[in-house]
C-alpha cells in the first residue's frame, strides 16, 4: 500500500512538475516575445537604419522570436513587404528625417534588388535623404545604393563592380566517376536544365539565351546606375566590364562612390543631416522594427490577399515552411475564394518551378478563383516554368525588368543506374514481366525502348497542356505561343515585349491593380498563407529530414549544391517544369 501510495504521489508530483515547468517556459519566452516584438520609439529626427544582407524574402517572418536566430540564418531580418511598406510608413512620419542603408554583402535577386531600388527613388521625391555605406558591395547591393542620395565605401573597402556573368554548375563528369547517367526526355529547343547532368558543356542554344538575359540585365542596370551618377551608361559599362574600379580610391575616382568614410564619420553626416547641426547622438532606430506592422495596414471591411508562393512547387503540403506545396497552396487559394470579405487576390510568385503536376493542381485553382474575383500576378526574382505556369491564367502579371521568366517547356529525367549497380556494386536483378510496360524503371538496366517512348511521348503531351494554358491565359494563338517558348528564359524587359506580362511594377503595383479591378477604395491588407511561429516549428510536428537537410547544407557549403542535385536525380521520377537548376547571375 506504501508503495502505490508513493508511487501515485511521484507520478503526480511528476505532472504537476512538468505543468509548472510549462507555465514557467511560457512565461519567459513570452517576455523574450514581448521584448523582442517591442517597437522603437521615434523622436524627432530620427534616422531609420535598414540593413540588407543575405537573401531578402517577399515578406518578413511574422514572430519576433525569429530575432534569436532560431529561424533560417540565411534569411534578412526585414522582408520585402516591409521594406516597401515602411518606406511608405516613414515618407509620411515628420519624425523620421531618412534613412541609413547598410547594403553590406546583398545576396538576393536582381528582381527584389529593383523593387527596392524603385522605391527608395520614390523615397527620396519627399525631401527626406537615403545614405548609403558598406564595407562591401555586391553587384546588385551597389545597385540598390546607387539609387540614395550619398553612396560611402570604407576607405579598405570593397566595389564588387566588375560586369555581370551567368553560371551554371556542370555534374556530367561527377557522375561519369561514380557510374550514374541520366535519361532525359524533353520538349523545349531552349529546356537547359537537364544539360548539367548530359553534358560537360552549355549547348549553343543554352549559351544564347543566357547571354541574352546576361546582358539585358546588365544594359538595363547600367543605363539606371548611370543615370543616378551622372555618368553615360557606355562610360558605366566600361568601368565594370574593364574593372576599373577595382579599389576603393578608384571607385571614388570613377565617380561611383561619394567619399571614402569610416562608419563613425558617416554617423556624424547623419546627424548633421537630420538634425541640421553637429550634434552629440544620432536618433536611430531599426528599419525592421519600426516597418514590420507597415505592410498590412489599411482601413474597411473589404480585404486584399497578397498569397505568397516561393521555392519550388512540390506535390503535398509544405510542412517545413519551405517551399511550395501543391495541397497547401490549392487550400490557400480555395480559402480565399470562400472568404466573402477578400474582394481580390495577388498572386506574388518568386519560383522556378517543379512537379508539373503540383503546378497544374495550383493553377486550376487560380482558375476558380480567377471566375469570381481578380487575381493580379506580381513576379519577384524568378518566376519561370512552372512559376510562370501557376501564373499565366491571372488577368493581368506584373513584373520587374530584372525579373527572370519564360522557360516555358518540359522535361523527364530518370536516372540509369545501370553501370553503377553492375560494374561498381555488382549487383543485378531478374524479373518477369507480364508486357512491355510492366517494368518502369530498373536500378540495373537502362530504360526499355517501350518506356522511353512512354516518358517522351508523355512529356511531349504536357508540353502542349503548358503551351495551351499560356495561350489561354494570355489570349495568345497556340502557334505563337509555342514560338516563344521551347524553354526559352527571358528577363522582364523582353517578357513585356512578347505581351507575357502585361506592364513593370512589383507588389504594391499589383495591389494598386487588383483594388481597381475589384473598384475598392478602401480596404485591408491580408497576407496568405499563415507563417508558423518559431515556437510552432519547434513543438510542433518533428520534420527529422529538414534538419538533417539544413545541418549538411550548413557544414558543406558550396560542395552542398552537387550534393544536392545528385541526390535530386536520384529521386527523379515524374515530369517537370523548372528552369536550370543551379542558375546564378553574379
Amino acid at each position: 500500500m506504501g508503495f502505490l501510495k508513493n508511487l501515485l504521489a511521484s507520478i503526480l508530483g511528476f505532472f504537476i512538475g512538468m505543468v509548472l515547468f510549462v507555465v514557467f517556459f511560457a512565461v519567459i519566452i513570452g517576455g523574450i516575445a514581448g521584448s523582442l516584438n517591442e517597437k522603437p520609439e521615434i523622436k524627432n529626427n530620427t534616422v531609420l537604419e535598414l540593413t540588407l544582407t543575405g537573401d531578402i524574402p517577399d515578406r518578413a517572418v511574422d514572430d519576433p522570436l525569429s530575432d534569436l536566430a532560431i529561424a533560417s540564418e540565411d534569411l534578412s531580418p526585414v522582408g520585402l513587404n516591409s521594406i516597401l511598406f515602411g518606406l511608405d510608413k516613414a515618407a509620411k512620419d515628420e519624425k523620421v528625417k531618412g534613412v541609413y542603408l547598410r547594403a553590406d554583402l546583398y545576396a538576393g535577386s536582381m528582381g527584389t534588388a529593383e523593387e527596392i531600388r524603385q522605391k527608395i527613388l520614390e523615397f527620396r521625391k519627399t525631401g527626406k535623404f537615403v545614405v548609403a555605406y558598406a564595407e562591401l558591395y555586391s553587384d546588385a547591393g551597389y545597385y540598390i545604393a546607387s539609387a540614395c542620395d550619398k553612396i560611402y565605401l570604407n576607405p579598405k573597402g570593397i566595389l564588387e563592380f566588375n560586369g555581370y556573368a551567368g553560371q551554371t554548375a556542370l555534374y556530367k563528369g561527377l557522375l561519369d566517376k561514380v557510374g550514374l547517367e541520366v535519361e532525359v526526355f524533353k520538349a523545349g529547343k531552349y529546356k537547359s536544365a537537364v544539360e548539367p547532368f548530359m553534358q560537360n558543356k552549355m549547348s549553343d542554344a543554352n549559351r544564347e539565351q543566357v547571354r541574352d538575359y546576361v546582358f539585358s540585365l546588365f544594359g538595363y542596370c547600367m543605363k539606371n546606375i548611370g543615370k543616378s551618377r551622372g555618368i553615360d551608361s557606355g562610360a558605366i559599362a566600361d568601368i565594370a566590364n574593364q574593372f576599373k574600379a577595382r579599389n576603393a580610391k578608384l571607385a571614388l575616382q570613377y565617380k561611383l562612390i561619394d567619399g571614402l568614410k569610416y562608419e563613425d564619420e558617416v554617423e556624424a553626416e547623419l546627424i548633421t543631416l537630420s538634425q541640421g547641426k553637429k550634434g552629440k547622438k544620432l536618433q536611430r532606430a531599426d528599419f525592421a522594427k519600426y516597418a514590420d506592422d507597415s505592410w498590412n495596414a489599411g482601413d474597411g471591411a473589404d480585404k486584399i490577399a497578397i498569397i505568397y508562393a516561393s521555392g519550388e512547387i512540390n506535390m503535398g503540403t509544405n510542412e517545413s515552411g519551405e517551399g511550395i506545396g501543391s495541397t497547401s497552396l490549392a487550400a490557400t487559394l480555395k480559402k480565399a475564394r470562400l472568404d466573402s470579405h477578400i474582394k481580390a487576390v495577388v498572386l506574388r510568385v518568386n519560383s522556378p518551378g517543379g512537379s508539373s503536376n503540383a503546378s497544374d493542381i495550383i493553377a486550376r485553382e487560380i482558375e476558380l478563383l480567377r471566375k469570381v474575383k481578380p487575381v493580379i500576378a506580381s513576379f519577384g526574382g524568378v518566376a519561370a516554368s512552372g512559376g510562370y505556369y501557376i501564373a499565366c491564367l491571372a488577368d493581368s502579371i506584373f513584373a520587374q525588368p530584372t525579373t527572370i521568366t519564360g522557360s516555358i517547356g518540359v522535361f523527364a529525367m530518370i536516372p540509369n543506374t545501370s553501370k553503377m549497380y553492375k560494374d561498381k556494386l555488382g549487383l543485378s536483378y531478374e524479373t518477369v514481366p507480364t508486357g512491355d510496360y510492366a517494368v518502369t524503371w530498373r536500378p540495373d538496366e537502362p530504360l526499355s525502348p517501350a518506356m522511353r517512348g512512354y516518358f517522351q511521348g508523355m512529356v511531349n503531351d504536357i508540353y502542349d497542356d503548358f503551351t495551351g494554358i499560356v495561350a489561354k491565359g494570355r489570349k495568345m494563338d497556340t502557334g505563337r505561343v509555342k514560338q516563344l517558348a521551347e524553354g526559352h528564359v527571358y528577363t522582364g524587359i523582353y517578357a513585356k515585349n512578347l505581351k507575357l506580362t502585361d506592364g513593370y511594377g512589383g507588389m504594391q503595383r499589383a495591389i494598386q491593380s487588383a483594388a481597381l479591378k475589384a473598384n475598392l477604395k478602401k480596404y485591408r491588407i491580408v497576407s496568405m498563407p499563415k507563417q508558423k511561429s518559431t515556437l510552432e516549428q519547434l513543438f510542433g510536428k518533428a520534420n527529422t529530414s529538414e534538419v538533417k537537410e539544413k545541418w549538411i547544407k550548413e557544414e558543406m557549403g558550396s560542395l552542398h549544391l552537387p550534393y544536392s542535385e545528385i541526390k535530386r536525380i536520384m529521386s527523379s521520377r515524374g515530369v517537370y517544369m523548372r528552369m536550370p537548376f543551379n542558375l546564378k547571375i553574379d
